[in-house]
């Protein structure tokens, strides 16, 4: 009797979204066998640089792929520093007496970040096929039933599985959930920009500011926060100056839209002087600004063959930089859950496990963080226990737990072996 060989052929996958869950995702299924194309609405010419964090939980999510983030210039959390508006130290905490975590949280450059999941996920060497990467093809319909991608051009895809990790700004959201939920303004807005910690150490009047390796700081007024922190090892500062929408109106849509520094000294015009003085030193031509969006929770995360993953499903505040580390775990668990051998018949119930393993999880993270971002007096700040916040996000390997949800599914499926 001749073998069934279905079990040796790769499946066909199909990325909407080449941004770090969606290359999390390539490369992750690239490296358990399967075939993979990402279509990216953007040419990649022209990434964002910022910095992000990649707490245990993301760490050791990219260990598993072969990816590094301290040879990327990533430098750890040693210290966290909080100060209020008119620059008055009122907490030091040592952050490295808390590290009982698996992995280090660490601090990234984001394109280092995203340039070497690129790298690995099209490389001819290594393990798999190398992953397709299609650029400037915008994802504008899907037929979830036959994993079918339509692009703007009008060219088509089909494949075993299409993956929805096209950002916050989802085409793919709408096919699984309908138009009606959708992103929605928070209220908030955040100015983001670089500054070299020497021109701060420099400065005899703020270097205090920048003195310590791996410190996080943050600046808090009334309906104000400013939060910085190192990348790049230690020698690249990055801000994020949260604020209220109504300061800085937007003048268009997405997440790089140019702001004045001008206008970003006159809405933190009431901090010290010295706070003050450090915003002075940004480059014009760097600063971003764009508002914090929100969304209500979605019913399902996948119809027929097409899933949703990182903010196509979750858009999150940055309040507990958690935003980049649940898209990973999100892909981590689709690569877990699609081990070679996966059939095409076998995808309907993985991506029914995919929801029951995530949705409960991404949701409790992304409610935390929309609290964390309250502005709370002195008092309510006292009572927030940070620590609870730290031990659920950090303490969890979604690619052990996602495996161990499918080991236990298919014994219970197939019964236990004698």
């Amino acid at each position: 009797m001749a073998q069934d060989s279905s079990k040796d052929v790769p499946l066909k996958v199909l990325v909407a979204g080449g941004g770090i869950g969606g290359l999390v995702a390539a490369l992750g299924l690239r490296q358990q066998g399967h075939d993979v194309i990402v279509f990216e609405r953007t040419d990649l010419a022209k990434e964002f640089g910022a910095a992000i964090h990649i707490g245990p939980n993301g760490h050791g999510i990219l260990k598993n792929l072969g990816i590094f983030p301290e040879e990327l210039g990533a430098n750890q959390f040693e210290k966290f520093a909080d100060y209020d508006a008119q620059g008055e130290l009122k907490n030091l905490m040592d952050l490295l007496s808390l590290d009982v975590w698996p992995h280090k949280w660490v601090g990234c450059h984001r394109v280092a970040l995203h340039e070497k999941l690129k790298e690995k996920a099209i490389a001819l060497e290594g393990p798999g096929i190398p992953v397709t990467l299609k650029t400037s093809s915008i994802v504008v319909d899907v037929d979830p039933e036959s994993a079918t991608v339509v692009l703007e051009d009008g060219s088509k895809y089909t494949g075993d599985i299409v993956l929805g990790a096209d950002g916050v700004s989802s085409n793919t959201r709408k096919i699984v959930v309908g138009p009606e939920i959708k992103p929605r303004g928070s209220g908030k807005s955040l100015f983001r920009f670089m500054i070299p910690r020497e021109a701060i150490q420099k400065n005899p009047r703020i270097a205090h500011f920048a003195q310590y390796n791996g410190c996080m700081t943050s600046w808090h007024g009334e309906v104000c926060r400013l939060v910085m922190y190192p990348c790049v090892n230690n020698t690249l500062m990055n801000f994020g100056a949260i604020h209220p929408s109504y300061m800085s109106p937007a003048k268009g849509e997405g997440w790089d839209q140019e702001a004045s520094k001008e206008k970003l000294l006159e809405v933190f015009g009431a901090f010290g002087p010295q706070v003050k003085e450090m915003l002075d030193l940004v480059d014009s031509s760097t600063l971003k600004v764009w508002s914090l969006l929100d969304m209500e929770r979605i019913p399902r995360w996948y119809k027929g063959r097409l899933a949703l993953l990182g903010d196509a499903a979750h858009p999150f505040m940055p309040y507990q930089g958690q935003g980049a580390c649940v898209a990973m775990e999100d892909a981590a668990s689709i690569v877990a859950l699609l081990p070679r051998g996966t059939s095409k018949d076998d995808i309907l119930e993985r991506l029914a496990l995919y929801q029951s393993i995530r949705d409960e999880r991404a949701h409790r993270i992304q409610a935390s963080t929309r609290n964390s971002g309250q502005d709370l007096g002195e008092e309510e700040k006292r009572q927030v226990d940070w620590t609870n916040s730290f031990q659920y996000n950090f303490n969890h390997d979604e690619w052990q737990n996602s495996t161990k949800v499918l080991q236990e599914y298919l014994r219970n499926r197939t019964g236990p072996r004698i």
